[in-house]
């Protein structure tokens, strides 16, 4: 599977920085781990529905290893 890659120094590990522009609006910079280079903005409100679904997910699938 091709994994992505920082465009600037190459790195494979990203992370989601909070913000909050001059308008009040919330979203998240998606930024390299290594160099810190923003190679994307996401919506927070997005996010936190991706975080919750998984959240749920996961729940629910050690559940299922509990019980049987």
């Amino acid at each position: 599977m091709p994994r992505s890659k920082c465009i600037s120094c190459g790195h494979h590990e990203f992370e989601a920085v909070p913000v909050v522009n001059k308008n009040g609006q919330n979203f998240c910079l998606v930024q390299c781990v290594a160099c810190g280079v923003v190679v994307g903005a996401v919506d927070d409100v997005k996010v936190a529905n991706v975080v919750r679904k998984a959240e749920r997910k996961l729940s629910h699938f050690l559940d299922s290893l509990q019980k049987g």
